[in-house]
């Protein structure tokens, strides 16, 4: 008994970081619905990881959070804009905002979340397990959600999909070649 008590106190320690570490990873559906609601301005999805949205008859330019999307005139640049366009699409251009800081060119960097059935879902996890995008790690501080964005990227890279069918450039590598 006494060993037992004297194991409480750790086994308590471990629970608590790892229901820390897993409330981190993604927001509960309540945290979700409280967030604001905002369109997609039509035509403005630019690439992968770059839109315009209408928030309380504002217009906002965002910058996702957690990934870094090809560049258009990269191989899969397309691809990449056109997928994240299909999502939002599906959920008739409506999305959930996480606004987390803003960037140096001052776009709203944020968690973006799309209606999938009938829940809210991180529009980044889906770019990355869909192999659109790679999980951008120099600014996984930014991203509240960066393990599940994290896993569906490695996911995505080992199973081929998508841009990791074929042997892609990241965008930071293919930015400052061209610099």
């Amino acid at each position: 008994m006494k060993k037992l008590l004297n194991t409480l106190p750790v086994l308590i320690a471990i629970a608590l970081c790892v229901n820390a570490f897993l409330n981190t990873e993604t927001k509960s559906k309540a945290d979700i619905n409280n967030l604001p609601t905002c369109e997609v301005k039509p035509k403005s999805v630019y690439d992968g990881d770059t839109l315009r949205l209408i928030c309380s008859n504002e217009e906002i330019k965002v910058r996702f959070a957690c990934i870094d999307a090809p560049e258009l005139k990269m191989p899969n640049g397309i691809s990449s804009r056109d997928h994240l366009r299909s999502l939002l699409s599906n959920s008739n251009n409506q999305v959930k905002v996480n606004a987390i800081t803003t960037d140096r060119y001052d776009r709203t960097v944020a968690e973006l979340f799309f209606l999938r059935g009938n829940d809210w879902q991180l529009v980044q996890e889906y770019q990355a397990k869909d192999g659109m995008v790679w999980g951008y790690e120099k600014y996984k501080s930014d991203c509240p959600s960066w393990n599940a964005v994290y896993k569906a990227f490695t996911e995505a890279q080992a199973a081929n999909r998508g841009i990791w069918a074929g042997n892609p450039i990241p965008p930071w590598e293919w930015r400052r070649q061209r610099r």
